[in-house]
């Protein structure tokens, strides 16, 4: 099984970042993996799709993210803000407490994409809520690749 993952691709709505322009270099991404990597059975983004989580940004990043020629999962990062995510992609799958979470089940077994995101701030969360849903998603049988945005230990 072959899949991509992408992170921290940090789109502005225009303008540069630290120099460079993080669109561009998203484009740049999408058309190598449509040319050397359209084998793979989807792309996972794990989170910081935008740098300040703008409604801009968002429609920047979904102009050059749906250029994919196979499926992507979208996650939220800590320079994410997810109501202006799930108004860009309004079909984002979330758990039943509304965050951004899903198991996808795949033949090598149970991916399961983690809302890490705190509700105030830049720093990683896990409350109860989505600790619950995780161990449900646990509970199935067989291999589980577990991706986040914020480490899962402290560091």
């Amino acid at each position: 099984m072959k899949f991509i993952h992408l992170t921290d691709t940090h789109v502005v709505a225009s303008g540069l970042l630290y120099g460079q322009d993080p669109a561009e270099r998203l484009t740049e991404a999408v058309a190598s993996i449509n040319a050397e990597h359209s084998d793979a059975e989807f792309v996972i983004v794990t989170g910081d799709m935008t740098h300040w989580g703008d409604a801009d940004a968002y429609a920047r990043f979904a102009n050059e993210i749906t250029k994919l020629k196979i499926p992507f999962h979208l996650m939220a990062g800590n320079h994410d803000d997810t109501p202006a995510l799930i108004q860009t992609f309004p079909d984002l799958p979330r758990d039943e407490n509304s965050f951004v979470q899903q198991a996808i089940d795949t033949a090598r077994g149970r991916f399961l994409l983690l809302d890490t995101k705190a509700p105030e701030g830049h720093a990683g969360a896990y409350c109860d809520k989505r600790c619950d849903w995780l161990a449900r998603q646990l509970e199935a049988p067989g291999a589980v690749f577990l991706f986040m945005h914020h480490p899962g230990i402290v560091t």
